[in-house]
């Protein structure tokens, strides 16, 4: 039996990976509606040396990186998986492309050290003479690394080689003063940096077969989780250049540019396109649909069913998330430490009742006027016609304005596939209910 004061740590919103994903994970497409797993699974071992560029999106809290863990996993005899968050790595807010390729070198350096892969010396020697020129050595005066003299021996050198880039990096998260340092010296040595990075790369795919592997997959996550604005700048003006790198690449795409006018321009830079449904808690009509089935199977594998008093307050948790993992974990963790606060053993109706308004209170907060130079571009009202709109819509459908946008973007919006329909987060919905008590009316489903 799990106890209250586990729960924090069994419901926790990071991606499931390792043991964990064997103990917890459950197969929940059949709430989903579909299965691009399976697709990109089978486009991936179709050509495991080949060099796709695959867009991946998804709304937050869906499941995306617990289901990418989990292809890297299957497909793990064949491909060496190399994942990273960029958001973790870099600066989310001030992120720019060039640091990526920063970071992919440094990441492809440790693929080197860690699997012993003997690389061409020759290639060693094409990255230090690159980091000879003036503006790299600027930036290397400023970071404070050691040049990159010692470590003759390739298996001294990939380590070192991967401080360097590690280096220059944290150099550029600093400060806006050293970033702006970093980004105006690597930018005119940009084409020799991605140059050195795919002959690094071809080096390793060359050398697969000597560790019994077929293909290499970069994943880079968490890039869906940067702001509508600064998710355009890097996808709309840079895309021709993120999609260079000759090996296969997973970017997860933020959901808002999905739905942009600008989304059929920049997925013609890349190969590939899948998105991850959320769960459908209930159909477009407000009928229970099995994806609430999903989630509850998720939660009784990871907490069991004796840590709440009903299976009918699991359903209200479950139908309040609106099929976002996340929210519902979330609101479990908080209603669990209610419970402890005042010394129960399950979580009753009270505890519910708690963790329900702290995430709604979470909710409200985000839809805030937008404003640009101190100049309001959307206000408080606007966002709220529109989620109105929605609600009281027979269609489920939306125009894609800035608005909607945004509103995707912070999961007040919610979409589902079929018909690619939408509605409102349930939680959201009861502020309208609030806000506009004679047009809005709650979201009741079948126990």
């Amino acid at each position: 039996m799990v106890s209250i004061a586990e729960i924090y740590d069994r419901l926790s919103p990071e991606p499931l990976q390792g043991d964990d994903l064997k103990r917890y994970y459950v197969d929940s497409f059949a709430g989903r509606g579909d299965n691009p797993m399976i697709s990109l699974k089978r486009l991936l071992r179709s050509k495991p040396d080949g060099k796709f560029q695959i867009l991946f999106s998804g709304y937050r809290g869906c499941g995306k990186s617990t289901e990418l863990n989990k292809l890297q996993r299957e497909i793990s005899d064949d491909f060496i998986g190399l994942n990273f968050s960029a958001v973790k790595e870099l600066d989310p807010v001030n992120i720019n492309y060039v640091e990526l390729f920063v970071l992919a070198m440094e990441k492809l350096f440790d693929v080197v050290g860690t699997n012993h892969i003997r690389i061409n010396p020759q290639l060693f020697e094409s990255v230090r003479q690159w980091s000879r020129s003036a503006e790299i050595e600027n930036i290397r005066e400023l970071t404070g690394e050691a040049s990159l003299e010692a470590g003759a021996e390739v298996e001294v050198s990939a380590p070192l080689f991967a401080r360097f880039f590690t280096k220059m990096r944290l150099g550029a998260n600093a400060s806006t003063t050293t970033k702006k340092t970093v980004i105006q010296n690597i930018e005119p040595r940009l084409s020799d940096l991605i140059s050195h990075c795919n002959a690094l790369i071809r080096e390793i795919k060359s050398k697969l077969p000597e560790i019994g592997k077929k293909g290499l997959i970069i994943i880079i996550e968490d890039l869906d989780k940067l702001s509508v604005e600064k998710a355009e700048e890097l996808f709309f003006n840079h895309s021709h250049i993120l999609s260079t790198l000759q090996t296969h690449v997973i970017f997860t795409f933020p959901i808002s540019l999905r739905h942009h006018p600008k989304a059929n321009v920049i997925k013609g830079n890349f190969d590939e396109d899948f998105e991850l449904p959320m769960l459908k808690v209930h159909d477009k009509q407000g009928k229970p649909f099995n994806g609430r089935d999903a989630m509850r199977e998720i939660v009784t594998c990871r907490i069991g069913t004796a840590c709440v008093e009903s299976p009918a307050l699991v359903n209200q948790f479950i139908d309040m998330s609106g099929g976002c993992l996340r929210d519902l974990f979330r609101m479990i963790r908080n209603a669990a430490d209610n419970a402890l606060n005042n010394e129960r053993e399950v979580i009753t109706e009270a505890d519910y009742t708690k963790s329900f308004f702290r995430l709604r209170r979470d909710y409200e907060n985000t839809i805030a006027e937008k404003r640009v130079e101190n100049t309001v571009i959307i206000s408080v009202a606007e966002y709220y016609d529109t989620l109105k709109t929605l609600a009281l819509s027979s269609t489920k459908k939306v125009d894609n304005t800035e608005a909607v946008l945004d509103l995707r973007q912070n999961l007040c919006i919610l979409g589902y596939n079929d018909e690619g329909w939408c509605d409102v987060h349930p939680v959201v919905r009861t502020i309208l209910c609030e806000r506009f008590p004679q047009e809005v009316m709650p979201l009741t489903l079948e126990a």
